[in-house]
């Protein structure tokens, strides 16, 4: 055979093995998911692995054998099972750390980014059962080079992304993001964010609570009247112009609360007081000193779940 010949024999070889291996992976992700959600998960899993393991190490041993003149182990008595055995073991091993790595990037969204990469972990297995001593250091480069790659892309995934990347992950308005300045006795604390409006909460003395909602103009789609009063639906609604192009909304009943409203622009800022009305004028302060909210103070959002 010559050096020609080798070199197409073994690229065919390893396409052919990425090929099966793709489809193991597949085979073999969707048999975890059946024992996961299965009542006898574990006798179940035990069942279901080791017949996926036993008929995956039959298909390559099959296999094997039309590929016996290019591998010197599978030349040898009961060769082609302790190939199919290695290749099976180290490309799965290296599928289950892409699961795992993918996992901790998308959680397995993709899937079909698994089965690629899975195909590949059993191209470079079957790599180093060739002579060919250049074909085993690169597979051995390779399959270093993708661990390595792989627990860096895991360590990143984890880290908490900054300020910036969550904004624009989770589709929120720069705009959106505004804040009175607490007033005297106050603590800001920003609860969250989303592409339909942005809160903070300001906590008092005496367990005294305002929250402050920013929201697109339009965004509240409850039937108002002619003032812009919410209609009753129920439970009694006073408004009354409270200066300085604030309205003041008394809700009665069970969950007696007031909303202090403010116009602005293309933004609705509201603020809900809880109690008595003595805590208006913490309102009235948060409405009066509206400004773009600091980083320092937009920091916990990194903290909440980012839309992937």
């Amino acid at each position: 055979m010559t050096q020609r010949e080798a070199r197409e024999g073994a690229i065919g070889h390893l396409t052919a093995v990425w090929l099966v291996g793709c489809a193991l992976t597949h085979v073999q992700s969707q048999a975890v998911l059946i024992a996961l959600f299965s009542d006898v998960r574990e006798l179940f899993g035990v069942v279901v692995g080791g017949c996926v393991a036993v008929g995956a190490v039959a298909v390559l041993a099959w296999f094997g054998s039309a590929v016996r003149t290019l591998v010197p182990l599978l030349q040898r008595p009961r060769g082609r099972w302790a190939w199919a055995a290695g290749v099976y073991t180290l490309g799965t091993v290296g599928a289950f750390g892409a699961a795992v790595v993918r996992y901790e990037i998308d959680h397995l969204e993709n899937g079909l980014v698994l089965y690629l990469a899975g195909g590949t972990c059993y191209a470079l297995a079957a790599a180093l059962f060739l002579p060919s001593l250049r074909i085993r250091m690169g597979a051995l480069g390779a399959a270093t080079a993708l661990t390595v790659g792989g627990m860096y892309a895991a360590w990143a995934a984890g880290q908490p992304p900054t300020l910036d990347e969550w904004i624009t992950a989770n589709g929120v308005e720069r705009s959106l993001l505004r804040v009175g300045d607490p007033p005297p006795g106050y603590a800001l604390n920003v609860m969250g964010a989303s592409e339909d409006g942005f809160g903070a909460d300001y906590e008092g003395p005496d367990s005294a609570r305002v929250h402050l909602h920013v929201a697109p103009a339009g965004h509240d789609t409850r039937r108002v009247d002619a003032r812009g009063c919410p209609v009753p639906f129920g439970d009694l609604i006073l408004c009354t112009d409270d200066g300085g192009g604030r309205q003041l909304v008394t809700f009665a009943g069970s969950y007696a609360h007031q909303e202090l409203r403010l116009r602005r622009g293309a933004l609705v800022y509201t603020v809900t007081v809880e109690g008595s009305r003595t805590d208006l004028a913490a309102a009235r302060h948060i409405l009066s000193t509206l400004r773009p909210a600091t980083d320092t103070e937009l920091a916990g959002l990194v903290e909440l779940p980012l839309r992937r």
